[in-house]
C-alpha cells in the first residue's frame, strides 16, 4: 500500500470517528460482536494497514462484549454479557462511561501533543497507542508492540526496563526520524530491521515493499497520467487544525500589538500584522513538521509579498503548531544559508 493510501485511510478513519462523534459515543457503537463498524474495529481491523494491535484479548479495549457470554474472564469484571477493567467501576455502564472519559482524553492529548500525560491513562498500551496515533497529526511512529519498540529504544541509546514510558521511546524514535521520510516509510524501515518474523506478519506488505526495493529500477516506458482520485479529502481535518492555529496567533498577536493592526485573511494572506516600520506576513500550516510547513509555505509568503504594494520593509513568518526538530532546524538553516531567504518558524500551541 503505498503512503498516499496509507493517508487515505487515516483520512477516512477521521471523517467517520470525528472527536465530536466520539462525545456521543454509545457502547454499541464503541464495541460489539458481529458489528463491523464500531469504533474499536476501525482502530485494531479497518486501520491494521496504520500499524497492528493484533495480540491480547479484547480487553486492551477496556471493555468489550463476550462472544461466548458464559466464559467470564478472571481479575476482570464481568456482567451477563461485557467483561471490562476492573478499575473502571462495578458495572457496564460505569465502566463505559469511564473508558469513554479516558478515549477522549488520549485524543484530546495526542491533538495538541502532549504525549507523555497518555502513559499514565490506565487502557492497555497496544490501543492506547494506536489511538494516539491516528490522532496525533502523523506525530508518532506507528508501531505498539512493546517487545519491538524496546529494540528499537536500545538501537536508538535509551536504556529500558519495565519502568520505561512509550512515550520516551515514542520521542526517541521521532528524533531520530530522518526528515527525508514520512512516519510510514521510517514504521516500514523499523520494522524490517527489529520485529521477529512473527511481527512482519502482522503488517501486510512489508515483504512486497523488501521486494520493491530490490527490483533494479528501469527507464518508465508508459506513465500513466490518469488523474488520481482520492475518495476522501484531507480537507476537513486540515482546516481545523489550520483554524485552531490561525485563532490562536490571531489572539496572541492581538494582545500584543492591538487588534486594529491584525488583518486576517486580506488577500488570501492568513495573518498581516501592520506595524509603522515594517509589516509582517504569516502563513499558517498544519502539517506535521517544521520542515513540511516551510515546504507547503514558503512559495505562497513570498508571493504574497511580493504583490504587496506597501513600500515598508515585508518579514516573513511561516506557523505550525509543533516546535521543530533538529532535523527541522538544519532543513531551516539550509534554506537561509543557500537560498539566502529571510523568514522565521513559529510554532503556536493550540488546545
Amino acid at each position: 500500500m503505498t503512503v498516499d493510501k496509507l493517508k487515505e485511510l487515516l483520512d477516512e478513519f477521521l471523517n467517520r470517528w470525528r472527536v465530536d462523534n466520539i462525545q456521543n459515543l454509545t457502547l454499541q457503537e464503541y464495541v460489539g460482536v458481529g458489528n463491523k463498524d464500531t469504533f474499536c474495529q476501525w482502530v485494531e481491523t479497518k486501520t491494521r494497514m496504520l500499524g497492528s494491535i493484533k495480540g491480547l484479548t479484547s480487553i486492551k479495549f477496556g471493555i468489550y462484549e463476550r462472544k461466548d457470554q458464559s466464559k467470564k474472564p478472571k481479575n476482570y469484571k464481568n456482567d451477563d454479557q461485557y467483561s471490562w477493567l476492573q478499575g473502571y467501576g462495578d458495572n457496564r455502564k460505569t465502566a463505559f462511561e469511564n473508558t469513554k472519559r479516558d478515549l477522549i482524553k488520549i485524543i484530546r492529548l495526542s491533538e495538541i501533543g502532549k504525549f507523555s500525560e497518555i502513559d499514565d491513562i490506565p487502557l492497555p498500551d497496544l490501543f492506547k497507542w494506536k489511538v494516539a496515533f491516528l490522532y496525533s497529526n502523523e506525530r508518532l511512529i506507528p508501531i505498539y508492540k512493546r517487545d519491538v519498540l524496546f529494540r528499537i529504544a536500545n538501537h536508538f541509546g535509551l536504556i529500558t526496563n519495565r519502568h520505561t514510558r512509550i512515550s520516551e521511546i515514542q520521542n526517541v524514535m521521532m528524533l531520530n526520524k530522518p526528515a527525508y521520510l514520512d512516519v510510514y516509510a521510517f514504521m516500514w524501515q523499523l520494522f524490517d530491521r527489529f520485529s521477529n518474523n512473527e511481527n512482519k506478519n502482522e503488517i501486510p506488505g512489508i515483504e512486497e515493499r523488501k521486494s520493491q526495493r530490490r527490483t533494479t529500477r528501469q527507464a518508465t516506458k508508459g506513465r500513466n497520467t490518469t488523474p488520481q482520485i482520492r475518495t476522501v479529502t484531507r480537507s476537513y481535518i486540515a482546516e481545523q487544525k489550520h483554524n485552531k492555529i490561525q485563532e490562536a496567533l490571531v489572539r496572541i498577536l492581538s494582545e500584543k500589538y492591538g487588534k486594529e493592526n491584525v488583518i486576517l485573511e486580506e488577500n488570501y494572506v492568513d495573518i498581516k500584522l501592520i506595524q509603522p516600520r515594517f509589516v509582517t506576513f504569516y502563513e499558517v500550516k498544519s502539517s506535521s513538521y517544521a520542515s513540511e510547513c516551510i515546504k507547503e509555505a514558503l512559495g505562497q509568503i513570498l508571493l504574497y509579498s511580493l504583490n504587496h504594494t506597501d513600500k515598508r520593509p515585508k518579514k516573513h513568518i511561516v506557523v505550525g503548531q509543533y516546535p521543530p526538530t533538529d532535523n527541522d532546524k538544519k532543513y531551516i538553516q539550509f534554506l537561509k544559508q543557500n537560498l539566502k531567504l529571510k523568514f522565521d518558524y513559529l510554532n503556536v500551541e493550540i488546545e
